[in-house]
């Protein structure tokens, strides 16, 4: 799973891109970014260097001010899973007693199914 930081670039390069390469301006990026973040260049540059090891965003080129960079779909299935993943955590506390009951229930009906087969053999 990746940090706060480095969900947020490569949400913000899904956007610009659109899964196809694009040019864009390191500068623009980093104003883009929420400034509670604290994003500068050299952050930038590792984030993307770690983006591109993990194979979460392909890298034509790069220069000082200037980056060639495009998605890919692990970073789509990662993106969009990320969402799912926390919509499937929800358990409420009825669903948990309901389930501790039934299990219990379950439980007890066994071991009485088990003693009344001990008996008649």
């Amino acid at each position: 799973m990746l940090d706060k930081k480095t969900s947020a670039v490569l949400e913000l390069l899904k956007n610009k891109t659109e899964n196809n390469y694009k040019v864009l301006d390191k500068k623009q990026l980093i104003d883009e970014l929420p400034a509670k973040l604290k994003i500068d260049l050299p952050s930038l540059a590792a984030i993307i260097t770690f983006l591109t090891e993990n194979e979460y965003v392909s890298v034509k080129y790069q220069d000082k001010d200037e980056i060639c960079v495009a998605t890919t779909i692990k970073a789509d299935s990662y993106l969009d899973g990320e969402k799912d993943l926390q919509q499937k955590a929800k358990l409420t506390n009825s669903q948990a007693v309901l389930l501790f009951v039934g299990v219990f229930f379950a439980a007890f009906l066994g071991a009485l199914a088990a003693i009344f087969i001990g008996k008649l053999f």
